[in-house]
């Protein structure tokens, strides 16, 4: 077994082992960020401040808990963070075996380029081409969820784009601005409002009217304005420059006519590439 096998295979079992533990997923990322974190503040996480509040809302969600438990995860949201877990570990390991290797998945040579030089560009093309890797590879579970939940998935992706066009100096708005620093507490804090980030799983009927946009009070607004007016006329151009700051052609597979269309099975991907013939996705009304 030749030495890239090695370090792939401790990445995958270092990645099991914290599969059914929530926590132990949260912890492999803070120690990875205490080493790697490039921290303003001593003992602070640095860039890492915004991932690992969003794995601490899916801890409190829900979505990450073994499949054994009273309360089950799920199988989609748990897929996407153990494939992201697996390519940063994998490159943390790599980085620190002192080898280079030739043809490596991409999101793990971003990873090394962060751990090289750590900024928040370098943070956002490792972050990102592993998140639209995980979608891509966690697509077919996505139908296990309800059509609302995939419709939430998108919404997820999207933002997470969305604060990555910031930094990229793509202006879509000042919002953008505050949400895009990966140190600062503004994902911290957005995963605490209901109507963003809903702390149900499966969603709450209650949830399903924020994330369809449909919820008529104050916060449901603020969403709206976030959403309807900072991003979504943008998609279809958002999802063209985020493939190519990720070097991720697949993510243009998501998107069809400046509506998100995810999941797609794969052998509907391999029939209709880049989604060309695919329907958009209607989503229904309560």
């Amino acid at each position: 077994m030749n030495k890239l096998k090695i370090l792939e295979q401790k990445a995958k079992d270092i990645v099991s082992k914290v599969s059914n533990h929530p926590q132990g997923r949260y912890q492999l990322r803070y120690e990875f960020y205490q080493k790697y974190g490039n921290p303003l503040i001593k003992g602070k996480e640095g860039l890492g401040n915004s991932e690992l509040a969003f794995i601490n809302w899916e801890i409190k969600r829900g979505t990450l808990n073994s499949m054994s438990d009273s309360k089950p995860g799920s199988l989609w949201w748990r897929e996407v963070n153990s494939h992201f877990l697996y390519l940063a570990t994998l490159a943390q390991l790599i980085k620190e075996s002192g080898s280079t290797f030739q043809e490596l998945p991409i999101p793990v040579n971003f990873w090394l380029d962060y751990i090289n030089s750590p900024n928040e560009q370098t943070w956002y093309r490792a972050h990102n081409s592993s998140i639209i890797s995980g979608y891509y590879a966690a697509d077919a579970l996505a139908f296990n969820e309800n059509i609302y939940e995939q419709y939430f998935m998108n919404i997820v992706l999207y933002r997470v784009l969305y604060a990555q066009s910031m930094v990229e100096g793509v202006s879509f708005g000042i919002l953008g601005k505050i949400f895009g620093n990966p140190r600062g507490c503004a994902v911290s804090i957005i995963t605490h409002i209901e109507s963003f980030y809903p702390s149900h799983y499966p969603l709450s009927k209650e949830d399903i009217k924020y994330v369809t946009h449909n919820a008529h009070n104050f916060l449901g607004l603020i969403e709206d304005v976030f959403d309807k007016i900072f991003i979504l006329p943008h998609l279809d151009k958002l999802y063209a420059e985020a493939s190519q700051w990720n070097s991720s052609p697949v993510l243009k597979m998501f998107i069809k006519n400046n509506k998100p269309i995810y999941p797609i099975t794969q052998s509907e991907l391999n029939k209709n590439h880049f989604n060309k013939k695919i329907k958009t996705k209607e989503i229904p009304t309560l």
